[in-house]
């Protein structure tokens, strides 16, 4: 449903970390964005940062 979202997220995310898409990320963000989007979160935009919020999330959860 948010597509434009997630991948606009995992591309910025990308260009600014520097580190490649991991595995199964894709599928979690979607599920992420979907639950804001319907609990009422419209705005790509806000979309979009939330996304880049959870993927900075995942990433150091995966790192420690």
């Amino acid at each position: 449903m948010n597509i434009p979202a997630v991948d606009r997220a995992i591309d910025i995310y990308g260009a600014l970390s520097g580190h490649s898409e991991a595995p199964g990320v894709r599928a979690q963000l979607s599920q992420h964005l979907d639950q804001l989007h319907s609990e009422g979160e419209t705005d790509h935009h806000r979309l979009t940062v939330h996304g880049l919020s959870f993927l900075r999330q995942n990433d150091l959860q995966r790192n420690s």
